[in-house]
């Protein structure tokens, strides 16, 4: 099997870890009473751009594999692509499924307030949506379940994972610009659409829901934008230019702080402009000869193969973490009690859980990552 190392994606996607972790700590601590952050602009935005981070992130990595995988004899094999996915994303996802359905509900020690809800009511549509791959439609039409609720994010990608091998496998590169670009575009415009009837029906509490569904919980542009930078990628090759030079990337890493320092929103569509800088970032990390950072260390390599694990037990543990330090009085050891045992769990997970699909699923890889 041909052995593929794109540089820099596993610290892309630990950082992308790390800023959901911090986010949400500090909503915790906001729900819980005690004195935060979570009203901090910044804060407020590395959450929701940490989860965008990894939509672009992905959508460079799979194309690019799949742009790989397509030049080789056996071409792409969409139901080998689509095994390899549910080894990886099934087994975690239905486990945080189950404790947030069945096991934290029935736990008094674990439970929590709004803006989260009881699974208990209406058990079975929001059962069905989590089984049908539609979180998404779950958190934002219903209400977040708690120690669930981030798993809106994987619906996405699901969603994702499903069409996209067959639009890269059927149409030319170039074809694919166009594809990209049209889909965006129809995407924005329907948003665009919503909010504006969202706006004159404010009383409208379904449709309400509907706008924050369709700006925030719907974003395959961010994973379309992530495929349009892997075409970028596959066809500057080895070549240089100008957006790969030290001062672009200088100018780049300058705005995308800038913007979320400033904390600004731009009405909702933030998301858009960052995703475009994010995709600037990744494609020059992935080039160490003309990156001007190089992250490629052993810990941050190891935190991206666990960010997965990360990602989807984090909130569970730092609030166990925080009744701990909070019934000890010793608020100055969350981070470190919250980190430390989000790294703990998810590597238990990735070594004796996770790890077990994952081996499988070399029987239906032509290409090994890592």
């Amino acid at each position: 099997m041909k052995k593929v190392h794109y540089a820099n994606l596993n610290f892309v996607r630990c950082f992308a870890a790390f800023m959901v972790i911090i986010h949400h700590t500090e909503q915790l601590k906001s729900i819980h009473g005690y004195p935060n952050l979570w009203n901090y602009q910044p804060i407020l935005l590395i959450g929701k751009l940490g989860v965008d981070l990894f939509f672009v992130l992905s959508g460079f990595l799979i194309t690019s594999l799949l742009f790989v995988e397509n030049e080789m004899p056996q071409k792409i094999s969409i139901k080998k692509f689509l095994m390899r996915r549910v080894l990886r994303i099934w087994p975690l996802y239905f486990l945080i499924v189950t404790i947030g359905f069945f096991i934290a509900p029935n736990v008094p020690m674990l439970q929590l307030g709004s803006p989260f809800i009881s699974p208990k009511p209406h058990f079975l549509p929001n059962l069905l949506l989590y089984v049908l791959f539609l979180p998404q439609i779950q958190v934002f039409l219903i209400g977040p379940i708690l120690y669930c609720a981030q798993a809106w994010s994987i619906g996405i990608e699901e969603c994702f994972y499903v069409f996209w091998p067959f639009v890269v496998k059927k149409f030319a590169i170039e074809k694919l610009v166009y594809f990209i670009a049209a889909f965006i575009l129809i995407y924005l415009t329907g948003c665009f659409v919503v909010i504006h009837f969202a706006h004159y029906n404010y009383n409208n509490e379904l449709l309400q829901n509907i706008k924050i569904c369709s700006v925030d919980g719907l974003k395959f542009d961010c994973l379309l934008i992530g495929g349009a930078f892997a075409i970028i990628h596959y066809k500057l090759k080895d070549k240089r230019s100008f957006i790969t030079s030290k001062l672009f990337q200088v100018l780049i890493l300058i705005s995308e702080a800038a913007l979320v320092i400033s904390g600004n929103w731009f009405g909702g569509f933030y998301w858009e402009i960052h995703a475009i800088l994010y995709g600037f970032i990744i494609l020059n990390l992935t080039r160490l000869d003309t990156s001007l950072i190089n992250m490629e260390y052993s810990a941050f390599d190891f935190f991206g193969k666990i960010s997965y694990g990360m990602y989807m037990y984090h909130f569970l543990i730092i609030n166990i973490a925080m009744k701990l330090v909070y019934k000890l009085n010793a608020p100055i050891l969350l981070y470190p009690l919250a980190f430390g045992g989000v790294i703990l769990i998810s590597t238990l997970s990735y070594k004796y859980f996770e790890g077990f699909f994952l081996k499988k699923k070399l029987v239906y890889s032509n290409i090994i990552t890592g």
